[in-house]
C-alpha cells in the first residue's frame, strides 16, 4: 500500500528520470542523530548531485507544499546534504543543490513543481 508521502516521491522520481537523471538514494537517513535529517530523494546528473525534499498535498487545506518547508527544515536538510557528500567521497569534487518538489496528486496535468535550488547553504 501506497501512503500520499510514497506517492509523492514516486511522480517525482519520475519527472527527474525522465529529465536524465540517474537516481542514487532514497529515503536517506544520516546516521548521527537528530542534528540532521532525512533527504527523500537524491539523484545525480554528470557531476552534479541533487537532493529532493518532497511535499505532497491531495489539497491546499494545510497551508502549500513550499510553505512546510520552514527554516529549520532547511537547516537540517543542509547538514544533511553535507554529511551526505562527506561520507560519500565520489561526490567530493562534483556540485550539489537542494530542490523541494510539490507534488499535487490530484492535478493530472502537472502534479509535479520543482523549485529548483530552493536552499541555499544559510550557516
Amino acid at each position: 500500500m501506497h501512503t500520499l508521502g510514497q506517492k509523492g516521491e514516486d511522480l517525482t522520481a519520475q519527472h527527474y528520470l525522465s529529465l536524465g537523471f540517474k537516481l542514487v538514494d532514497r529515503n536517506y537517513k544520516a546516521p548521527f542523530g537528530k542534528q540532521t535529517g532525512e533527504i527523500d530523494l537524491i539523484f545525480a546528473k554528470d557531476s552534479q548531485l541533487v537532493f529532493v525534499e518532497v511535499k505532497t498535498r491531495s489539497s491546499g487545506k494545510f497551508g502549500s507544499a513550499f510553505e512546510a518547508v520552514d527554516v529549520n527544515k532547511q537547516r537540517k536538510l543542509v547538514r544533511t546534504a553535507k554529511l551526505y557528500i562527506q561520507l560519500h567521497p565520489k561526490w567530493q569534487q562534483g556540485n550539489y543543490r537542494i530542490d523541494v518538489a510539490a507534488v499535487d496528486v490530484d492535478n493530472l496535468l502537472q502534479p509535479v513543481i520543482i523549485l529548483m535550488n530552493a536552499i541555499e547553504d544559510i550557516d
